[in-house]
């Protein structure tokens, strides 16, 4: 455990470098909102503020914490700038956090790569000025894993540690679906902790969880889940045409699949809709098959037969479907909604804010000529590679030292990764963002690990 003396040093010392480096993100993401005002909004932002003005006859399939927040900060405003400059400034308050730690522990050269190639990356600032969960989400799970393994290590929480796992956990548990499985690291970190730490923390940790089922049962929402997605998404792909038919498996489907399906739409419309990379066809064209929209008993026949049969009979096209997927995500080949397409969403909702208010024509310009050689390069600037690398280390290291610190960071986030693998339906880069933005937290843990492998950490 650190000396007290030690941990009051190092709070003097992150000081003057958490001030330097939080203007300097303030400063970056509000130049960059001033261009693009009022920031990029997508389908999805429509969707979330469309539920905001209609709450009872929208449902924008978001978590209930995500709908509070945005309407934290657009309703009394009724500008979609407001909300997205507040994850602004808290995306810049985590990382400067991380940032300012680095400093202090005279990890420079991390510092300014994480700077250069993580918080000011053309696609991270862009992430974060659109109103989506996914760019807050991300970097939030980067923060609170970073507390949690600076926790784990030093056997407790400093007063700056422990607000920062209050900023972080809601985002990063709440602001996605998929996001309760952080949960369980700042739950095993009660347990490792000191007892006042473990007082402050489990009381955190309690007053999130009940804000969000509180809220959970005043705004019911719901989402299309991950199961039955999967499972109409790969039984479309199992009937597509395969003129070799290597797969000699028959039937290739069940007949009662087929006869399900075709009570709704004529088999040809399912073809026809199919995309290798997106399920989107399939649910949103109009002309489509709109598979949600299947009677709730037809859905439940689709998923027994998939479990049952159609998966186990069809494992190949199923396995070579997740790889194309995550190699779509992960090489950024997923459609991004253009920076001009705010001024087609502003007129579809009751709003204050105004496309371009600034006029600042030549700024955007080289903007956004920064955003397109990114773009260009986006299979080595994006790759959450490098994040996917440093936590396969991690975990290694953790296994073979029986290092808890290391462990309880790497096992959620490869839990993590593992689900995105199975249960995705379209190829969007910005499920894999988290892995790009958890680089700024591990490159410091696998740095001082490396320096002084054991210092303080428990083990297993």
């Amino acid at each position: 455990m650190q000396h007290p003396a030690s941990t009051l040093s190092t709070c003097v010392k992150t000081r003057r470098p958490f001030a330097a480096f939080f203007t300097l993100l303030v400063l970056a993401y509000g130049c960059w909102l001033i261009v693009f005002w009022p920031g990029v909004l997508g389908q999805d932002s429509l969707a979330i503020l469309l539920e905001i003005q209609k709450p009872d006859s929208f449902h924008s399939g978001k978590p209930a914490f995500w709908y509070y927040f945005v309407r934290l900060f657009y309703q009394p405003t009724q500008l979609t700038e407001a909300p997205i400059a507040a994850i602004m400034v808290l995306c810049a308050l985590i990382f400067a956090r991380i940032l300012a730690w680095c400093w202090a522990q005279r990890l420079q050269k991390t510092v300014w790569f994480a700077v250069v190639f993580i918080c000011l990356a053309p696609h991270t600032v862009y992430f974060i000025g659109t109103l989506y969960p996914d760019g807050i989400y991300s970097v939030a799970v980067a923060g609170l894993m970073f507390e949690v393994w600076l926790g784990t290590r030093d056997r407790k929480l400093s007063p700056t540690a422990l607000a920062m796992v209050a900023l972080t956990l809601p985002f990063a548990a709440f602001a996605r679906p998929n996001g309760f499985i952080f949960l369980l690291p700042v739950s095993i970190l009660i347990f490792m902790v000191d007892r006042a730490s473990r007082r402050w923390l489990g009381l955190v940790l309690l007053a999130w969880c009940v804000l969000v089922l509180v809220g959970s049962r005043m705004h019911k929402t719901s989402s299309h889940g991950a199961v039955y997605p999967l499972a109409i998404y790969e039984t479309v792909n199992f009937l597509q045409p395969r003129p070799m038919n290597l797969w000699t498996a028959e039937p290739r489907l069940l007949a009662q699949t087929i006869e399900t399906l075709q009570r709704h739409r004529p088999i040809e419309n399912y073809l026809s809709h199919y995309d290798p990379d997106y399920w989107d066809p399939l649910q949103f064209k109009e002309d489509g098959p709109r598979v949600m929209t299947l009677p709730r008993q037809d859905q439940k026949t689709v998923v027994r037969d998939f479990f049952t049969y159609n998966l186990w009979h069809n494992f190949p096209d199923f396995l070579g479907s997740r790889v194309n997927i995550f190699f779509v995500a992960a090489l950024a080949q997923g459609g991004l909604p253009g920076y001009e397409y705010s001024q087609y969403i502003i007129p579809q909702i009751e709003t204050k804010s105004m496309y371009r208010l600034f006029q600042l024509q030549k700024a955007e310009r080289v903007l956004m000529k920064s955003y397109s050689y990114s773009f260009t390069y986006r299979w080595l600037l994006w790759t959450p590679f490098l994040g996917i690398a440093l936590l396969l280390w991690v975990f290694v290291e953790g296994l073979k030292r029986r290092n808890a610190a290391l462990l309880i960071v790497s096992i959620p986030m490869g839990v993590q990764l593992g689900a995105i693998f199975i249960f995705s339906i379209a190829g969007e880069y910005r499920y894999l963002l988290p892995f790009f933005t958890v680089s700024i937290a591990l490159l410091p843990v696998v740095a001082m690990h490396r320096t002084d492998p054991s210092p303080h950490s428990a083990t297993i």
